[in-house]
């Protein structure tokens, strides 16, 4: 009988942009996966709430374009040397701008997507994502690190 992993796994919420006056990048909630079983893969969706990676920018004004860039773990690490695969998907990713009129874009955080900031200067972007532990999967916390890469185009 698969038992659970009593620790909540999580892939620490890092956040890279290139620095300047104009754009403003924060790491704002990490990616949390809560408490899986072991040999049971599990998800989290771009839009949970409380679980999903969030991330915040600000541009320097409506109009500019901007490209969305993820670096993406492919593996968890535990305590001693245990690994657990994570992966992303097609929908694992969704940006929305912080106006009222924002439309939320969902995109695949492998690959990035690029934006026009139309309806506001602020936006948040929301990360989802897939762990596969074993049946064996060593009990504890795993953590890892995702980056994400605001540019003005």
């Amino acid at each position: 009988m698969p038992r659970p992993l009593p620790l909540a796994l999580a892939a620490l919420v890092g956040s890279a942009a290139p620095c300047s006056a104009q754009l403003l990048v924060q790491g704002i909630r990490d990616l949390d996966f809560g408490p899986v079983i072991q040999g049971i893969a599990s998800s989290v969706p771009p839009t949970h709430t409380l679980r999903s990676g969030q991330f915040y920018f600000r541009t320097p004004a409506l109009g500019t374009r901007i490209r969305i860039q993820f670096t993406l773990p492919t593996r968890l690490n535990g305590p001693g040397a245990a690994r657990m695969p994570i992966s992303f998907g097609t929908n694992d990713a969704m940006a929305q701008g912080t106006a009222p009129a924002s439309v939320p874009a969902f995109f695949n955080p492998n690959t990035g997507a690029t934006y026009t900031m139309t309806t506001s200067r602020d936006a948040n972007v929301w990360i989802g994502g897939r762990v596969s532990p074993t049946a064996t999967q060593a009990v504890g916390s795993y953590t890892n690190t995702i980056v994400i890469t605001v540019t003005i185009l």
